[in-house]
């Protein structure tokens, strides 16, 4: 017998539910956040589940994305329903019009609650919300969010071993808008954790930061799962992995007006020194690109040795909108310093909407470039990447000069509305400055 089991909090009565949507799962009413990109619901859950959604919107023309999960919803009367398998992470777009998406975020049950009694444990109960600024994060802490709670402020991680950030409540960075616009330099990144070992990250919802989402800089070890970011400030990368060793993020939902998620090497303010990348796995992901940036970045900021060992599998990215500035797109390394990036894979990976760039590898001086010497790509693979609706993107591949040359290229698998590409012209794709580019 399949069991079936769900659970969403509640908030505090302040805050504000969205107007353009009502939610029930499994007969029980949920509260439907909303946001400037989109209204989102959030629970946790596992086996099947009745999602019965109500909403003025055209209920006749309705897209669930991602689309490889082959839900057709039933409508009826000015609503829809889907049954759907938790836990699972969907976008839900009325009538074509994808600035009032519903987010279906429902990650799998938690296993490892902690005391709130534990005086190790920095503990946000559900119902509530809390002006909590900056949180610190020290060696052998947990900061709790709870389902139903949400904590206005950022979280800091200097040097800890051993710490965790969980939850399934909101970790909320919005308090910039309306304490006036900050400049840059001065915009906080939501959760920045510093030459940190052992962190754990799990479960919460972050929205709405001034910048940079989730940033571990100069740390080992880390594991980001079951995390949801929803971002629209056009400095508010999603997750940015910055010259960390041993990475994985796993079974993340990021919609962000910038890049989704960035590796990178950079020393920022000197606080965890230049280190290489390696061992960086991102799998089991849904990625929402919006207007800046782009979806699976490896750069611009490459200020180290070596970026390798780095692996992106079974993605699905729902959309990856135009930029503009010859930057965005799906698949890409902007090799602007002086790093060597080989052995780097991206495997399994659907795309649904892309509208710049499929792929884009370049060695370039760019405004974010600080070494004066140019770096390498050497060594990446695409396997089964499969354009599965939108246009048909355009790629480039180019590299510096004769003594930067982007090196083995290999395309294995590549297919466009299910015909496969078997070579470059075939694939949209410029090639200067490159060799032994190759499709199978």
């Amino acid at each position: 017998m399949i069991t079936s089991k769900f659970t969403s909090g509640m908030p505090a009565s302040e805050i504000v539910a969205s107007i353009d949507y009502k939610v029930r799962i499994n007969g029980t009413d949920c509260f439907v956040y909303v946001c400037e990109s989109a209204s989102y619901v959030i629970g946790s859950g596992e086996g099947p589940v009745t999602v019965e959604i109500e909403t003025p919107l055209c209920v006749e023309q309705v897209k669930v994305r991602p689309l490889s999960k082959g839900i057709q919803p039933k409508p009826a009367n000015g609503s829809i329903t889907l049954e759907v398998q938790a836990p699972i992470k969907l976008s839900i777009e009325f009538g074509g019009d994808i600035r009032k998406p519903l987010f279906l975020l429902i990650n799998p049950p938690e296993n490892n609650r902690p005391d709130p009694s534990d005086l190790s444990v920095k503990y946000y109960r559900g119902g509530a919300v809390y002006d909590a600024g900056e949180i610190i994060l020290n060696s052998g802490e947990t900061v709790y969010i709870e389902e139903g709670a949400v904590v206005r402020g950022h979280i800091t991680a200097p040097e800890s071993n051993g710490a965790r950030i969980a939850g399934r409540g909101i970790l909320d960075g919005s308090g910039w808008r309306t304490t006036g616009l900050q400049p840059y330099e001065k915009r906080k990144q939501m959760i920045k954790a510093i030459s940190c070992n052992d962190l754990e990250i799990e479960g919460i919802t972050v929205v709405d930061g001034s910048n940079w989402h989730v940033v571990p800089i100069g740390s080992h070890n880390v594991t980001i799962r079951n995390l949801n970011v929803i971002t629209f400030e056009g400095t508010g990368d999603g997750c940015d992995i910055v010259g960390c060793e041993n990475v994985v993020v796993d079974n993340c939902f990021i919609r962000a007006k910038d890049d989704c998620l960035a590796v990178k090497a950079v020393d920022y303010h000197h606080e965890a020194g230049l280190a290489n990348v390696k061992n960086v796995l991102v799998q089991n992901c849904v990625f929402w690109n919006a207007e800046w940036g782009n979806c699976m970045e490896i750069g611009y900021e490459t200020r180290c040795d070596t970026i390798s060992g780095v692996t992106f599998r079974n993605i699905d990215v729902m959309r990856c909108e135009f930029e503009g500035h010859q930057s965005g797109g799906v698949f890409t390394i902007h090799n602007g310093d002086r790093a060597v990036i080989q052995d780097i894979l991206y495997e399994d990976i659907r795309v649904e909407d892309a509208q710049e760039k499929l792929v884009d590898i370049k060695v370039l001086d760019s405004k974010y470039s600080r070494d004066t010497i140019r770096g390498q790509v050497d060594g990446v693979t695409f396997r089964n990447i499969q354009v599965i609706d939108g246009l048909f993107p355009v790629s480039i591949i180019r590299g510096w000069s004769e003594e930067h040359m982007i090196r083995n290229i290999r395309f294995e698998g590549l297919t466009v509305h299910g015909e496969p590409v078997k070579s470059a012209n075939d694939a949209r794709m410029v090639v200067e400055l490159a060799v032994d580019v190759s499709f199978q």
